[in-house]
């Protein structure tokens, strides 16, 4: 069987756990996010960025189709859920 905890490795723990709490409140709840799907080994997915990333390649100057393909997606994807 193992001791109890001291009181002073009592006191250090509190303190460790209120100064993370001060930093977790600091801190946007997106990013809190974000590190725990890291944390999880899971990928992050980011909409506004995936958005802004399509949105260049279909204005895309090297697209040389006058538009079609993108006027084709926007068809295929009207009135799919995201």
């Amino acid at each position: 069987m193992s001791s109890p905890p001291s009181p002073e490795r009592k006191a250090s723990l509190r303190l460790i756990t209120a100064q993370a709490d001060k930093i977790r409140q600091k801190l946007d709840p997106k990013v809190l996010e974000r590190a725990r799907c890291v944390a999880e080994g899971g990928e992050i997915y980011d909409k506004a960025a995936a958005q802004k990333v399509v949105t260049e390649f279909l204005r895309s100057k090297s697209r040389a189709d006058g538009g079609l393909f993108h006027e084709e997606l926007k068809a295929r994807l009207k009135g799919t859920r995201h």
